[in-house]
């Protein structure tokens, strides 16, 4: 195999690659071409049970991603379609991916997680969920993407229709991952002529789910899995999601047709109250006053500390929205008052342009663009819903519909939905077993101020996984908490940081991970900083020193 000697440089202290050191032009030029013909000779291989629909080679250069670009090698690019077959609503499927094979491989694979409801082929390059470590393809990665099972149809319910049908619901939240990943090995292999040495996964929200779906139901499949921001209890997460909305919605002024004004319930002036009372309460817990919260388990911040005196306007909360915050932050109940999903954490990151975004969206939007009531609102009735809600109007749905009744259509059974949604799409189970006595990995991060999935909840799965397998829980298992940063990155936070790097030095060198470096990304608010994360429940101590540098801080 030829030798990419950075990527080499890179790997020096691995064995996986075996090479013959500086190669002449015209070795060089044969591999090329060996390369390239191999790559168009996958347009006819035969992939059990689907079809290849492309196979073309891709020069070094760039791809779009994330609203941005990202540089790639020479590789060659292929799509497939698995399991073809009509559903039950007259309409076409099939298990879409995207595999990219570098011209120079270091024999790992990854799989990249998806996000949202799926529903589109994203560039298989395993750009990372969070910060600006290189991608995976351009380390030289075989990384493979897909769409679970689905394309988005046209318009604003598209990615909702494929809930009308049941295999559709099932390939979305787990089938996938066994059929894209055999798929993908027996494409490498053919590439390549050996399989993967080491395979991965990383994934956030969706992905971070198929991440933690995969070490539960799948534990053959990756040797370490980096699950950032999990969506593993989405259905509750999303039934909170609904109580959230329905009591912003009782503090909001009414549009010109009679509704509430979602994104005018709080202004952003409250969130900034909010913001500036928890930073006066809880910053300088970790020892300095630096903005951040990195003491999250000894914030006790009660909202009613920033509620209007009498007569006063200004600079803090109406009682009535202090009332709504507290509730929101304790979490939604059901009828007889037992908690449904978890409670939240108060975190600086709440004013942030990113909480905004899923709970309340523009002041002046009507039907709100709070993600709560488009993505969320689309899955809970047509995906989640046993038989789905084929609605139109989405914020009515958030409004009018009651959590219990929701949460039975959620846990009903009923043909030809063999499955509640539920245990289609929640990933909750402990049961490790496997993946551990195999070796595997799992890697959890998650934002302080997450808007739609509650750091609290990846924290109780991990006390669960704690309380079954003891100490030995620290051969397989670490969670990262990042202070400030919202749903997969962004907030006042230092939220860039290369956890697949983490997990590649622990499976193959051995190397537990301790603290990750974590430096500010492009969105944060700080420009210079960087922080430790620790392993939970370890919490980074400010110990004397600049206060932007990580070696001032440690983990306690």
């Amino acid at each position: 195999m030829k030798c990419n000697h950075r990527v080499l440089a890179i790997l020096a202290s691995t064995t996986l690659i075996a090479c013959k050191p500086n190669p002449s032009e015209s070795e060089e030029s044969a591999w090329r071409d060996s390369f390239e013909s191999r790559c168009a000779a996958l347009q006819a291989h035969e992939l059990t049970g689907g079809k290849i629909v492309s196979a073309e080679l891709v020069p070094a250069g760039t791809v779009p991603i994330f609203g941005g670009s990202s540089p790639v090698p020479m590789h060659c690019r292929v799509q497939a379609r698995l399991n073809e077959r009509t559903g039950i609503d007259g309409k076409p499927y099939a298990i879409g991916m995207e595999l990219r094979l570098p011209e120079s491989w270091n024999r790992r694979f990854l799989f990249q997680g998806g996000g949202g409801t799926d529903g589109e082929l994203r560039p298989a390059i395993g750009a990372t969920a969070v910060g600006d470590a290189p991608n995976a393809l351009s380390l030289g990665y075989a990384v493979v993407s897909t769409d679970a099972g689905h394309l988005n149809e046209p318009g604003p319910l598209g990615p909702y229709q494929f809930g009308a049908d049941p295999q559709a619901r099932i390939d979305y939240g787990y089938n996938h991952l066994p059929v894209v990943t055999l798929a993908a090995r027996g494409l490498i292999e053919q590439m390549y002529g050996n399989g993967p040495a080491r395979s991965y996964f990383v994934g956030c929200s969706n992905g971070g789910r198929q991440g933690m779906m995969a070490s539960q139901r799948f534990p053959e499949l990756f040797d370490a899995i980096v699950a950032i921001a999990p969506a593993h209890r989405v259905s509750d997460a999303s039934l909170d999601a609904l109580a959230q909305t329905q009591l912003l919605a009782s503090i909001a002024p009414r549009a010109a047709d009679g509704r509430p004004l979602l994104g005018a319930a709080l202004s952003s002036e409250d969130l900034k109250v909010l913001g500036d009372g928890i930073l006066a309460h809880c910053d300088r817990l970790d020892g300095v006053a630096d903005g951040m919260v990195l003491h999250p388990a000894q914030c006790d911040f009660d909202p009613s500390s920033v509620q209007c005196a009498k007569g006063q306007t200004s600079g803090c909360l109406e009682p009535r929205k202090v009332d709504v915050i507290r509730k929101m932050f304790e979490g939604a109940k059901d009828a007889n008052g037992h908690p449904v999903y978890t409670r939240w954490a108060y975190d600086p990151g709440i004013n942030s342009p990113l909480w905004t975004m899923w709970k309340l969206g523009a002041p002046e939007d009507m039907p709100p663009s709070a993600i709560n009531t488009t993505l969320v609102a689309g899955a809970m009735s047509h995906v989640f819903s046993t038989p789905p809600i084929m609605t139109s109007d989405l914020y009515g749905f958030m409004l009018e519909t009651s959590l219990d009744e929701l949460r039975a259509r959620f846990r009903r059974s009923e043909s030809p939905f063999a499955q509640p949604a539920e245990e289609v799409v929640n990933a909750t189970s402990t049961e490790l077993s496997a993946f551990v006595e195999r070796g595997g990995k799992l890697i959890l991060i998650h934002g302080m101020a997450d808007a739609i999935f509650a750091p609290q909840d990846t924290i109780d799965y991990v006390e669960a996984v704690k309380r079954k397998y003891g100490a030995r829980a620290d051969e397989f298992l670490r969670l990262y908490l990042v202070p400030g940063m919202g749903h997969c990155g962004g907030g006042p936070a230092t939220d860039s940081f290369d956890a697949l790097a983490a997990a590649v030095r622990w499976v193959e060198q051995n190397q537990a991970p301790q603290e990750l470096l974590a430096k500010a990304g492009p969105g944060s608010t700080f420009k210079e900083r960087s922080r430790p994360l620790c392993p939970y429940p370890k919490q980074a101590t400010y110990k004397g020193g600049n206060v932007e540098l990580a070696s001032s801080f440690s983990c306690e």
